[in-house]
């Protein structure tokens, strides 16, 4: 979920089956009203500073970064790293993030489906863009996980990987306030 300075709010929801919130969601019909409360994660923004940012994100966790890449006006350096189940259904912002990149929104896109004959996840596609995470890393970059708890142990274990030869650890980056999570 995003909130904007201008009030707009926009939940990305995906239906599971017999999932009580999911369901109750889904059937909302326009002009419906529905009670919520907001959690705030102060922690959990891009920064002021024009360092790259590495939004790593899966399912629905693409809400908030979707939220981020819109609001980047200032065309700051944004590489996304999203996982879905299957491209067909959880492509969340498939078009708008096309729209961004030309737009110079966002800088680079790579996906992960974890769904089909092989599966893959956006662990895998870190390690398989290790090079370029850890150079950006080690230039500054801030990175900023947003998804299900699994996805983000997965995430911090093959940071570790990349980073390790650098000597620096997602331990190290935390303290600094170059990672930041925001998981469920």
């Amino acid at each position: 979920m995003g909130q904007g300075r201008d009030g707009f709010i926009e939940i990305v929801v995906r239906r599971h089956p017999g999932g009580l919130c999911s369901g109750q969601l889904m059937a909302l019909q326009p002009g419906d009203t529905v009670t919520a409360f907001l959690r705030r994660n102060p922690g959990f923004r891009p920064g002021r500073n024009r360092a790259p940012l590495i939004l790593i994100g899966a399912g629905t966790g693409i809400g908030p970064l979707a939220g981020l890449i819109r609001g980047n006006a200032h065309r700051r350096a944004v590489h996304l790293f999203f996982g879905m189940r299957h491209p067909d259904s959880d492509f969340f912002f498939g078009e708008e993030l096309t729209a961004w990149q030309e737009e110079g929104r966002l800088t680079r896109l790579v996906t992960a489906v974890s769904r089909g004959a092989r599966p893959h996840y956006v662990q895998d596609a870190l390690r398989a863009e290790a090079a370029q995470v850890a150079e950006l890393i080690r230039d500054g970059a801030r990175v900023m996980v947003c998804g299900g708890r699994d996805m983000a142990a997965g995430v911090a274990d093959a940071l570790a990987e990349i980073l390790a030869p650098s000597g620096l650890t997602p331990a190290v980056l935390k303290a600094e306030g170059r990672y930041v999570e925001d998981v469920y």
